[in-house]
């Protein structure tokens, strides 16, 4: 999810066969998603940089939408930034993040210092492209990042590792596997094995419960404005589009988000609403009269919209929870 910003070893890589139902096949996993050699270690990144290294990373600091994934399949980062502080961001309930450096709770906020301290080999983190073709300005910075010249100051303690938030998150969820098994994670048994079988069985539960039809609407919502989220341009709920769920029609003026007032809410229609958890939650909203009118909010059809990492636990985790819903839910709009 884009919040609006107002105003391993190679063999074990290889070995990696990610095999999904219901028409979200993976492929197998490249060579070029690198790992550990005889000569050293090597990751090519979604934007076609290569790190080699001397040996595996042992020490790995970035987005905390990465680290999330990272940890989701066993491994330990030093520090991360983001959104939110890990004690109060959702994800994280149930991850021990202790000794995990925090280096900045706000979009941009990056203690160059603190990070410098922690040492990492390797820096993850995300890109989302400007359009629906999948274009990525890579003379913008990446996400997380407040700028270019704050990106370049993280680069000169560790090379960046980049993996594209395009497309559907299938893909995206088979290269961040790909990068936590380089990076040690167990290709043959574990968290990676086991979440790969859990999303299976979430994928099917989700077609099953999407077939009723309930129209989802995902939305971002904040004092002046709401946005409602395009989904083919998101790559999770493209991904669960693609598994049969429905949502609201975007409009064709603006990549990602229609940008809506509160005047005009009620006319975005759906049976069902997902709140970006990153912006107003349901008191907040039940406050807006134009929500509260709405058929979805009258139903108590509102659930959150968890930006689920982009890794198979997670992923399993949520969809289970969103085939929940869409099987309790009915046709009101």
């Amino acid at each position: 999810m884009r919040t609006p910003r107002p105003f391993g070893f190679l063999a074990a890589v290889a070995a990696l066969l990610l095999v999904l139902a219901t028409g979200c096949s993976a492929t197998q996993p490249s060579a070029a998603a690198g790992g550990a050699t005889g000569d050293g270690w090597s990751f090519t990144d979604d934007l076609g940089a290569t790190v080699t290294l001397g040996s595996r990373p042992d020490k790995v600091a970035g987005l905390s939408d990465v680290v999330y994934s990272l940890m989701n399949y066993g491994l330990r980062p030093v520090a991360s930034f983001g959104y939110s502080d890990l004690a109060t961001d959702p994800r994280f309930a149930d991850l021990d993040t202790s000794g995990v450096v925090e280096l900045g709770t706000t979009y941009g906020e990056i203690d160059i210092e603190a990070l410098a301290t922690a040492a990492p080999d390797v820096i993850v983190t995300h890109v989302y492209p400007t359009d629906t073709k999948g274009t990525v300005d890579q003379t913008q910075p990446r996400y997380g990042f407040k700028d270019v010249a704050q990106q370049k100051q993280v680069a000169a303690i560790a090379p960046i590792i980049t993996i594209v938030m395009g497309g559907s998150a299938a893909d995206v969820i088979q290269r961040a596997t790909e990068l936590a098994v380089a990076l040690g994670a167990s290709a043959d048994s574990g968290p990676v094995v086991e979440g790969n079988a859990a999303f299976e069985r979430a994928s099917s539960a989700l077609t099953a419960a999407a077939a009723s039809g309930v129209v989802t609407q995902p939305m971002y919502a904040e004092a002046a404005n709401v946005y409602v989220a395009k989904a083919p341009d998101d790559p999770g709920l493209r991904m669960y589009a693609d598994l049969g769920m429905t949502f609201v029609g975007p409009k064709p003026d603006a990549y990602y988000w229609d940008i809506i007032s509160w005047e005009d809410y009620d006319t975005i229609g759906g049976d069902l609403v997902l709140y970006s958890q990153r912006g107003f939650g349901p008191e907040q909203l039940a406050k807006q009269p134009t929500f509260a009118a709405t058929p979805a909010a009258k139903a108590g059809q509102v659930h959150p919209w968890v930006f689920a990492g982009m890794d198979y636990p997670s992923q399993a985790a949520y969809m289970t929870q969103l085939a929940g819903w869409l099987t309790e839910a009915t046709k009101v709009s």
